[in-house]
């Protein structure tokens, strides 16, 4: 409501207003009224002196009028009279005439004086009418002007009624305010509540965490030396069944007993996959190979015998691979990357996270709860198996191509689209060094021993790296060499004493890591006893004169195949450029663009 001040203010406004009007007319009439007062009384004192003289003018007229009937008479009365008389009347008649005369020249005065006052009043009148034209256009502008002051009223009583309006708004508004800033007292009193409640339980956290992480550790250590005992054992019974049922599983030498065998023969090649094979690689033992296919399939196979052991289904294109223990994890074209237990053969985890292309994976060596991946959005993640949550991120701010990780786990190596190679701390969380290792594209990286590590590039050359100096050792290089694919894999062989890298153009190039000489260069053209060839619609193997199921119970000959036809060396074997190789033991193994492997010895 509006309170007595405002309403007194208002009232002297408009008494204020009213005054000022008051003064504005009475100054206009002052204006249009003095100018004009001296000729209207001007105009008035002529015609009255005008109507003077004009009855007295008609006095005259009257006065003549009677002396000349007096002269008519008596000329009358002279032609009537005698003689006598006629001298009498001549003087009487010549003082008429006289009188006459000077009355005649009165009137003409008279007269003259009569028609200068009309002039005078005709000039008077033709000023008034000019004046009354003014004051008539004086009259319309005070109408004007009385119109505009009703406007201004008007208007003045709506400013006063919206003046009203919101001092009423102000007065709530100001209410309003109040109660916020009220209000905002109290929320920022239970803000910093809240935030002393929350630093004490961050506090509290980190500690728990602390223990948790020493308790973890622990727990880590001892499950480690488990796993030892029990892969320890693992491998010795494998072993003890490999030499009763002939079997040839070689364990993997360590680099100090013993130097690799150079391979000299294609001694199997079968075709694992109906599209290109993009990656293979080995499990721990070397009894098992796994191969990705562009069909979206894994393929498990015996490393001695060919046989199809499981097929483990995604969806895309699977790029890259890794296989440690009994799991298998993939990295595919359709952004995941999706982790396989070989016991079960199903899908145990899928990490979804990358807005690109995952071309390299890896399980990390002791943890088999974490997983590294690495793609085309620039990124390199670290994933926690048992949540399925992403645990880091990795900018690296060009496309990943290839990964490898230390033997302690917490030093991954990449390989990127802009031809450096990045080490990384994941514990920091950034790279301890960039080696600008190419011109162009890095396609993969492998960790050797006595601090070496191999890079391929679409340079056409690998280099081997010291990975305490970060200097180049080597250079290798031939003139048929052709990297293949942006994620060609290259290989140390298992006592880094060889490198083996696939050429587009079909072969497989072997160096010398001291020398860096080249040794061999073998070619994937098959002995034909030893040639192999799958369905993969089917998941059969073929072999030349018997054929294998893929659950590997019962050996068929070749006219109990499935099509009724014999499956030869020449028919599903080689052709294609290499995309990538493997090293485990005495085998060497490479994958094509036609969906072949092949596996020397």
């Amino acid at each position: 409501m509006t309170g007595p001040s405002t309403r007194n203010s208002s009232s002297l406004t408009a008494a204020h207003w009213r005054t000022s009007v008051l003064n504005a007319l009475k100054q206009q009439n002052d204006v249009e009224v003095e100018p004009f007062r001296g000729i209207i009384l001007s105009y008035t004192d002529l015609a009255r002196q005008n109507q003077v003289l004009k009855a007295h003018v008609d006095h005259q007229e009257k006065e003549l009028v009677t002396l000349r009937h007096e002269a008519l008479e008596q000329r009358d009365s002279k032609g009537q009279g005698g003689a006598g008389a006629c001298g009498a009347k001549d003087e009487q008649t010549r003082k008429l005439q006289s009188k006459v005369q000077r009355l005649q020249e009165e009137l003409t005065d008279k007269l003259r004086l009569e028609v200068q006052g009309t002039t005078s009043q005709l000039n008077m009148s033709k000023e008034i009418q000019d004046l009354f034209q003014k004051w008539q256009l004086s009259r319309a502008e005070a109408e004007k002007l009385r119109t505009e002051v009703d406007g201004f009223r008007a208007r003045e009583a709506t400013l006063e009624a919206q003046a009203g309006m919101a001092t009423r708004d102000l007065e709530i508004v100001q209410e309003e305010l109040k109660r916020v800033r009220a209000r905002l007292n109290t929320v920022e009193k239970e803000y910093l509540d809240v935030r002393r409640q929350n630093e004490e339980l961050v506090r509290r956290m980190v500690g728990e965490k602390s223990h948790n992480a020493e308790e973890m550790n622990r727990m880590t250590e001892l499950v480690e030396r488990m796993r030892a005992q029990l892969k320890a054992r693992n491998l010795e019974i494998e072993s003890t069944q490999a030499v009763a049922a002939d079997v040839e599983i070689e364990a993997v030498p360590s680099s100090g007993l013993r130097t690799d065998e150079l391979p000299s023969h294609c001694n199997q090649q079968f075709r694992a996959h109906a599209a290109d094979v993009n990656d293979l690689v080995y499990c721990d033992t070397g009894q098992w190979l796994a191969t990705a296919g562009g069909d979206g399939k894994v393929r498990v196979w015996e490393a001695g015998s060919g046989r199809l052991k499981a097929t483990l289904h995604g969806q895309d294109v699977m790029l890259g691979l890794d296989f440690r223990g009994d799991f298998v994890v993939g990295g595919s074209s359709d952004h995941t990357c999706k982790l396989w237990s070989l016991a079960s053969g199903r899908l145990h985890r899928t990490f979804v996270g990358h807005s690109g292309n995952v071309y390299a994976v890896k399980l990390i060596a002791g943890d088999l709860r974490a997983v590294l991946t690495g793609g085309a959005d620039r990124t390199i993640r670290l994933w926690d198996v048992g949540r399925a949550s992403c645990r880091q991120i990795l900018r690296s701010g060009s496309t990943c191509n290839g990964l490898d990780i230390g033997m302690d786990g917490h030093a991954p190596v990449s390989a990127h689209q802009d031809g450096g190679l990045r080490f990384w701390d994941l514990r920091a969380g950034n790279p301890t060094m960039i080696v600008r290792a190419f011109e162009t594209q890095a396609t993969s990286v492998q960790y050797g021993q006595n601090f070496t590590a191999l890079a391929n590039s679409r340079d056409n050359a690998l280099k081997i790296i010291d990975t305490r100096t970060f200097e180049t050792l080597h250079v290798l290089r031939h003139e048929d060499y052709r990297t293949f694919l942006n994620w060609s894999r290259a290989c140390f062989s298992p006592s880094s004493s060889y490198v083996a890298a696939g050429s587009a153009t079909g072969q497989l190039f072997v160096w010398e890591t001291a020398s860096g000489e080249m040794k061999s260069i073998l070619s994937h053209a098959p002995d034909s006893r030893h040639s192999f060839s799958s369905s993969p619609e089917h998941d059969e193997l073929r072999c030349q004169g018997m054929s294998l199921s893929a659950s590997g119970d019962r050996i068929r000959t070749s006219s109990e195949a499935l099509d009724g036809s014999t499956s030869g060396a020449g028919q599903r074997g080689g052709g294609g450029g290499i995309i990538s190789c493997a090293w485990k033991a005495s085998r060497l193994s490479a994958c094509t663009r036609s969906g072949n492997v092949c596996i020397w010895s």
